[in-house]
């Protein structure tokens, strides 16, 4: 299987989810943490069975194959990313970069993802922000370009005039 969809790697990641809890992965389970029918779950865990994703007995929990469960590591590993990301470098508030994570890791491939990973680690190496990640926040919040790129700008624009 090359393509899973959104909706099938957020199935995966609620199992997983709820398995790393310690708690039963049952259909109505799934479907609260979802806020969907009971019937949608058991159609979609249907899909999963037979893409060898998930393993269920009807009334029992859903266990995620081998499969499954690197898929839905895969995922957790984006949102956590990508909610770090959006909250901890741009600046969004929790709820919100929570909430867009959830759309974005369905979006982002796997380059993509070890490189957010490395900016992710490479920001938070030191001790303190970085001084040009906070002059972004005072740009953020006054809309003020800062000096030093004022600066640059006239120079560059002098050296256009120049040609």
């Amino acid at each position: 299987m090359n393509y899973i969809s959104p909706n099938l790697e957020d199935y995966l990641e609620i199992i997983d989810r709820l398995i790393s809890n310690g708690k039963p992965a049952t259909v109505s389970a799934i479907a609260r943490m979802m806020g969907i029918s009971r019937p949608s779950v058991t159609q979609m865990v249907a899909k999963m069975i037979e893409f060898e994703l998930v393993e269920h007995v009807p009334y029992g929990d859903v266990r995620l194959t081998e499969t499954g469960r690197e898929i839905a590591r895969k995922v957790a590993e984006r949102h956590r990313l990508l909610a770090q990301f959006l909250r901890d470098i741009l600046g969004v508030p929790p709820e919100t970069a929570d909430m867009e994570a959830c759309e974005l890791e369905h979006s982002i491939g796997a380059d993509t993802t070890a490189r957010l990973a490395a900016f992710v680690q490479f920001v938070g190496a030191s001790d303190s922000p970085p001084e040009w990640l906070e002059r972004f926040w005072k740009y953020l919040e006054t809309s003020e370009m800062p000096e030093f790129c004022k600066e640059c700008k006239r120079l560059r624009e002098m050296e256009n005039t120049d040609g």
